[in-house]
């Protein structure tokens, strides 16, 4: 016969806490092995010449229209504040000047739409060219640079020189003094 428990009394049974704490460590193995392999590393590059639609203009560019300049391509959700943040960094750094670059920012959200991306760029004012990126394009920058596309919070940014070589910057807001470093670096 189990004993009934008082209100605000504990079950106490031995090795019920270390049964959980086990368990909970065997899940969490199980769910990073499933991440094990996000690092990118591929070779699909067409995310370059993918064509997209600039929510603003209604114009269609591709990444690779622009190879005199450096290319940033920020992959956010515009239901994340890190990413507005890292937004606001790139807008003020367009703002200042000192460095030329494009930006383009890809909403990676598969329930997002055109509408509500118009609407948030225009309230917050951000600098740079915005589109829904298309799930092939979403496909080969995961393929290309790992998962980490894919997480909005870590504010991912891409990297594209004129002389061809991306990469994606560390993850962390990336402020606009360093960004401007690093763009310079780029050229």
């Amino acid at each position: 016969m189990i004993p009934a428990r008082g209100k605000g009394q504990r079950c106490s049974s031995p090795g019920v806490g270390k049964a959980v704490f086990t368990v909970s460590v065997l899940l969490a193995l199980l769910m990073l092995a499933g991440c094990a392999d996000n690092s990118g590393g591929g070779t699909d590059e067409s995310w370059r010449t993918t064509e997209l639609t600039d929510v603003r203009t209604g114009e269609v560019f591709s990444v690779s229209m622009y190879p005199d300049r450096p290319v940033l391509i920020q992959t956010f959700t515009i239901t994340c504040p890190v990413c507005m943040m890292q937004q606001e960094e790139i807008t003020r750094l367009e703002r200042e000047g000192a460095v030329p670059f494009v930006l383009i920012g890809l909403d990676v959200d598969p329930n997002g739409d055109n509408g509500s991306l118009l609407r948030y760029t225009e309230q917050k004012g951000y600098t740079g060219r915005y589109a829904r990126s298309p799930p092939g394009m979403t496909r080969s920058l995961v393929d290309r640079f790992g998962m980490t596309v894919l997480s909005p919070a870590q504010a991912p940014l891409i990297l594209v020189c004129p002389d061809g070589p991306a990469g994606l910057l560390s993850p962390g807001i990336k402020s606009a003094a360093d960004l401007a470093q690093v763009l310079s670096g780029c050229r």
